[in-house]
Order: structure tokens, then sequence, then C-alpha cells
């Protein structure tokens, strides 16, 4: 199963600031069953009555095997709202470390029976505490082991 998570930004304007994780989702099956809870999560945002510049909203856009991605601005213009699904990805760590430090990713793994052992939190704290953690051979292996390893540009992993 591959761990995807349903990120909702509000902030538009602050390309420094970090979207909001909604929620973590386990699929063996892609993303399709992660995109259909997040379409279905527009009418929590706001009536369809006040939204206006739609972009993508029911999904037909999103070919089969993506992740989703819709825009909407809601209570008549006042607020802009961008959804995404995206696969939780080691790499990209400052999201990674933001639904750590949220309590969501020790949720998610309880979930699958996944324990935050010793090699686990060893992996964490190279990501907290060194600006190379990339290049640490092997540091991170813990969790590309449970997360899955960076696809390549050519496709393969």
């Amino acid at each position: 199963k591959t761990l995807y998570v349903i990120l909702t930004d509000d902030n538009g304007r602050d390309f420094q600031a970090l979207p909001k994780a909604y929620g973590l989702f386990w699929s063996a099956e892609g993303p399709g069953p992660v995109n259909n809870i997040a379409i279905e999560l527009w009418p929590k945002f706001g009536s369809a009555k006040f939204r206006d510049c739609e972009h993508n909203i029911d999904g037909k856009l999103t070919k089969p095997g993506e992740c989703y991605d819709g825009f909407a601005c809601l209570n008549l213009g006042q607020t802009a709202l961008s959804m995404r699904v995206a696969r939780v990805d080691v790499d990209d760590g400052r999201l990674f470390m933001d639904i750590y430090r949220k309590g969501l990713l020790e949720e998610a793994l309880v979930l699958r029976g996944i324990a935050m052992d010793d090699r686990f939190m060893g992996a964490i704290h190279v990501m907290e505490t060194t600006l190379s953690w990339k290049r640490e051979k092997g540091a991170l292996d813990p969790l590309y082991d449970i997360f899955g390893y960076p696809e390549k540009e050519d496709g393969g992993t």
C-alpha cells in the first residue's frame, strides 16, 4: 500500500507556507480512491452556490493514475482554496516532517501495524538535524522501506 495525503492550501500568496494536511490515506489501488475522497470534500468547505472560478472540482480533468488537483474561490471570492492529493514522499522533507510533527504519520503507521522503532526514529532524527540528509547514504532507508523509494525520471524506481 502507498500512503497519500490530501493537502489544502488557502494561502495562495505565501509561497513559503506549507499546505495543510487534511488527512493521510493508505491505498493499494493508486491515488484513485483518495482522489474520490478529496472531490467529496468540496461541499464541506462551502456551498456550491457561493463558489466561483472553479477548476477541476469534479475531478474530470484528472487522468487515471494521476493525483487530483482542484481549485475554487469560495464565499463569493472571499477565499481561494486549492486541494490536491499527493503521495507521501520522504524526499519532500518539509511536508514529511510537518505530518510527522502533527502526529498524523504515527496514526497512519499504527493503522498498518508498523512501529516507530529505533531505526525509524533515528532516520527522523537525521531529517530534523541534518541539512544534507539526502547525501547521507542509507540514513533514511528505514523511511524508504515503508514509504517507497523516489522514482527516477525515467519512471523506474
